[in-house]
């Protein structure tokens, strides 16, 4: 027996969240960082700073940290949205390069509540759904490096066997 039966496990808050994010490996080693997840985990926000390891070979941010920056965090607001009986998973993702990344880029992901219960009756009966999600990622001017577009896959889980 667990020595946690019985007890509810506590979910991190946002913020702590958040925080931790900007220790992962992955994340740290592309120059990414997490600024924000909202209380209600209905939005984050990221930057990816220029540097001397995010830069291709026209000194401009790499493709690959770009696309990489948008990995996750649909996801992830959905799943703390949703709660641990439904499965979220990134399924695919599709990019568009607009213009050079010159200096810090930025996203902000967004996942309003009616769409994250549209999303909970749609599974509700066991069903797999699999939503898009767009984003820009922005100059602080506005101007837009990328948009980017992925899809989200989610069911309920199914009970366990006894």
């Amino acid at each position: 027996m667990s020595r946690h039966a019985g007890r509810e496990r506590k979910r991190m808050s946002p913020r702590t969240f958040g925080r931790l994010m900007n220790f992962y490996p992955p994340l740290v080693g592309m120059g990414l960082r997490v600024k924000s997840f909202s209380d209600d985990w209905s939005e984050a926000r990221v930057e990816l700073k220029l540097n001397r390891m995010n830069r291709n070979q026209n000194g401009t941010a790499f493709g690959g940290s770009i696309n990489a920056m948008t990995d996750a965090f649909f996801p992830l607001l959905l799943m703390h949205q949703l709660g641990p009986e439904y499965l979220v998973w990134d399924q695919a993702c599709e990019i568009e390069f607009r213009s050079p990344g010159t200096s810090t880029v930025y996203g902000v992901y967004e996942m309003p509540k009616g769409i994250v219960e549209e999303i909970r009756a749609q599974a509700a009966d066991g069903s797999k759904v699999l939503r898009w999600f767009e984003c820009d990622l922005t100059l602080a001017d506005g101007t837009v490096v990328a948009h980017a577009r992925r899809l989200v896959y989610v069911r309920k889980k199914r009970p366990k066997a006894a």
